[in-house]
């Protein structure tokens, strides 16, 4: 549970919820909880949290990232992502820190540090 506090520290403020869909792009100035389908792309200046049931496919840019559904797609985290048993992602990811649990699906390819962010 502690390394959870230390990854969502900002507001969440916004929320897309069971069985809503979205499709086209969205900017968030703080965080972001997705528990139904995003579709497009998604920049969020806070702490993205896709919840067990959701489904993004899309280009991701967040401070932090906390997934415990489905991603496809390119995912740029400034900070740390952690991807949740159960979770799965198909695409690339950047980020300064990565946290897999045991039981993730994950097929793409991870760089990490201060550079690759910025690339």
């Amino acid at each position: 549970m502690e390394k959870k506090a230390e990854i969502g520290s900002s507001v969440m403020n916004t929320l897309l919820g069971k069985g809503s869909h979205f499709n086209g792009s969205l900017k968030v100035e703080g965080g972001i909880r997705v528990d139904g389908e995003f579709e497009g792309q998604l920049d969020a200046t806070g702490t993205l949290v896709i919840g067990k049931d959701g489904v993004v496919k899309a280009e991701v840019k967040a401070k932090d990232a906390i997934i415990g559904g489905k991603v496809v797609g390119n995912m740029t985290i400034t900070n740390k992502i952690e991807l949740q048993s159960g979770s799965a992602v198909t695409g690339d990811i950047k980020s300064k820190g990565l946290i897999i649990d045991n039981d993730v699906f994950f097929e793409g390819s991870s760089k990490m540090g201060e550079k690759e962010i910025h690339k």
